[in-house]
């Protein structure tokens, strides 16, 4: 019955989405048209340095307590790594009302600021996957008014004014700018297919001014949307174009490619580290669910 249920819901969704007002959904397309900037990015005279940051964890459960791993970096196109962070050890107690893996993804985010501040004094451009807003803006609703809230703000404003820190969003729902039903990178995506760009608008979070773009590096992928947590002008946009258009792969920086690869946390690994600790004979929640 609930396998029916699903597919019977998946099949009301797919309708609905169809269902979306055509007239409506063909002036969207236009206005991402309008809004679009065609842009060839140009050769540069240097070589700059670029650092793509990262983290990746796991989590192990036991009765009564639970363990976590949490590798982060930044990672240069040689793939050396600058500013490593490891931690293996117990889930923090003052962060006991939140879910373990909320819990863990805020401890993540806290170390890729950290990296990210001390990464863009030596480079170039720093680029950190995900969206910097709505990290800003899940840590004000999950923390607010917690003892883990100031220390989350210091290390988010550590990078205020950063020019040359850019958060990288392959997915994205925000749709501020177009206001349509779905988010702005789909509307984009389906209305352009070249190289180029469209400016956002400028918000605030938790005291930051974020600016916002979106930018397509390679004719045909999909755009991308990038937050630099200082002022951010058409120049600015180009200037990052041009650095990373030759440094990315199928319209994604090479940069995040290989920090992703690199923080990676297995499974395999997560086993080792708990078989080193000596948790491997512990009874674990799961065990009731494999008999």
């Amino acid at each position: 019955m609930m396998l029916e249920e699903l597919f019977s819901k998946a099949q009301a969704l797919g309708e609905r989405l169809a269902r979306m007002g055509r007239e409506d959904f063909l002036e969207l397309l236009e206005r991402a048209r309008r809004l679009w900037v065609p842009y060839e990015p140009r050769p540069i005279d240097s070589e700059p340095d670029v650092l793509g940051v990262d983290s990746s964890w796991s989590i192990a459960y036991y009765d009564g307590f639970y363990v976590y791993a949490l590798r982060a970096a930044a990672v240069d196109e040689a793939q050396e790594v600058h500013h490593p962070v490891v931690e293996f050890d117990l889930m923090p107690k003052d962060m006991g009302i939140l879910t373990p893996e909320i819990a863990v993804k805020l401890i993540a985010e806290n170390a890729e600021h950290y990296i990210a501040e001390l990464a863009s004094r030596e480079a170039d451009l720093v680029l950190v996957d995900g969206s910097l807003i709505a990290r800003l803006t899940s840590a004000e609703d999950i923390l607010r008014g917690g003892p883990r809230y100031a220390e989350y703000l210091s290390l988010a404003r550590s990078i205020m004014g950063r020019e040359n820190v850019v958060f990288v969003s392959k997915y994205s729902q925000d749709s501020s700018l177009l206001n349509g039903d779905l988010g702005d990178i789909y509307y984009f995506r389906v209305a352009t297919e070249e190289r180029g760009y469209s400016l956002g608008p400028r918000v605030a979070r938790a005291g930051i001014p974020i600016a916002t773009a979106y930018i397509r590096l390679a004719d045909h992928m999909s755009p991308l949307k990038v937050e630099v947590p200082a002022e951010l002008g058409e120049d600015h946009v180009r200037r990052l174009m041009d650095v990373l258009a030759p440094r990315s792969v199928r319209g994604y920086p090479y940069a995040l490619i290989l920090a992703h690869r690199t923080v990676v946390v297995s499974n395999r690994l997560m086993d080792m580290l708990c078989k080193t600790a000596g948790l491997t004979g512990l009874p674990h929640p799961r065990e009731v669910l494999e008999v």
